[in-house]
């Protein structure tokens, strides 16, 4: 009667399974990742002012491709092959291709988080032009190069030879795994932490309101919560020490695969926020039935449009400005106004704006004269 009981205890064990778990959480950051780089894409290409896209964007296009690959590699080799499901109920073949998936997948995850990283200073490198902070930016970056270049060695040379890291017949030794992954995850968090927080002291110092210094410090700083994700991933390392990694490691895996989508969406969001934005409007009047009043120049949209392109200018100008733009308004009743960035020799911000304006006497129809005016 014990013995089976045992048995049947033992048999519920080995049937455990989070397959489905593991299936579902690599493959929700692929659309969401294509779908923020993609529209990130879309603004700089066919937005306002058409700018075209920047290094930081093609590096972008790159963390994207990797950050897809890090969850493709997972689908691959997880599921199919034990990962979710207790070790004992596996084959020694399915261990073994599984350990080989997850090396590879140890490779693109390094190269994700590395390139989502030289991204985001990448922008801050366009668009903060104060001489000290790009040198900060310059010297992080190179910083993040050799991180990477540092993992990639000791992953090629964690164990001798390499086959041992997914066969342990093969004679040789490794690096103790758990001590290599904790290096790998304080150095990557300690990282994440400075660079989300670089633009903050150059933002406050702008000449705006304190409100919208709040916001653009949220908007750049958001990324401090890809932090709670290296957070979580590290609290889980130890499972990378466990006989059943396979059960284990399920959180390690998932937290693996999310934290470089976390890192794109935030890199994506200063660039696709207004155009997210406009979207739900015009789908939120498609569903009233009410036509949209972004057209319209006396509509609160239409000045808030108006208000929001001040600021990235100021943004775009720095303090101690080496690089320098002049912001292009025209504003048309039909789409609102268009703001374009344009390079201009200097050390100054120029404010060009054309209009025409007609004077009329009391109880005249016509007009005395047209006085074109400009201002700079």
């Amino acid at each position: 009667m014990h013995l089976s009981w045992r048995a049947a205890q033992d048999a519920a064990f080995l049937a455990q399974s989070r397959v489905t778990e593991v299936t579902v959480a690599y493959s929700i950051p692929i659309p969401l990742e294509l779908l923020t780089t993609g529209l990130r894409i879309w603004v700089k290409l066919r937005g306002p002012g058409n700018v075209g896209l920047s290094s930081d964007d093609y590096l972008m296009v790159w963390a994207t491709f990797v950050g897809a690959a890090v969850c493709v590699s997972g689908l691959i080799y997880g599921p199919p092959y034990g990962f979710g499901r207790h070790k004992a109920a596996l084959s020694d073949e399915q261990i073994e291709t599984f350990m080989m998936g997850n090396y590879i997948f140890s490779h693109f995850y390094n190269a994700a988080i590395a390139s989502t990283k030289l991204a985001v200073l990448a922008l801050y490198y366009r668009i903060f032009v104060t001489l000290k902070f790009r040198i900060v930016v310059l010297t992080t970056a190179v910083f993040v190069i050799l991180w990477l270049m540092t993992m990639e060695i000791l992953l090629g040379l964690q164990c001798r030879p390499i086959s041992r890291f997914w066969d342990p017949d093969v004679p040789g030794k490794c690096l103790n795994l758990v001590e290599f992954t904790y290096f790998t995850n304080v150095i990557n968090l300690v990282t994440d932490i400075w660079i989300f927080s670089l633009p903050l002291p150059v933002i406050f110092k702008l000449q705006m309101s304190r409100n919208r210094k709040i916001a653009l410090s949220f908007l750049f700083s958001i990324g401090l919560a890809t932090c709670a994700i290296s957070a979580a991933r590290l609290s889980v390392v130890i499972t990378q020490g466990s006989s059943d990694f396979t059960w284990a490691g399920v959180p390690l895996g998932i937290l693996s695969a999310w934290e470089p989508l976390g890192g794109i969406f935030c890199a994506n969001l200063p660039i696709i926020y207004r155009a997210v934005v406009t979207m739900l409007r015009n789908l939120k009047g498609s569903v009233s039935g009410q036509p949209s009043r972004m057209g319209d120049p006396n509509s609160q949209p239409y000045r808030d449009a108006e208000q929001s392109h001040r600021p990235w200018a100021t943004l775009y100008n720095g303090s101690g400005a080496r690089m320098d733009y002049h912001s292009e308004a025209s504003a048309t009743k039909a789409r609102g106004e268009v703001t374009e960035l344009r390079s201009i020799s200097g050390n100054a911000i120029q404010v060009d704006q054309y209009f025409e304006q007609q004077v009329y006497h009391e109880g005249e129809e016509t007009p005395l004269r047209p006085v074109p005016k400009g201002s700079s």
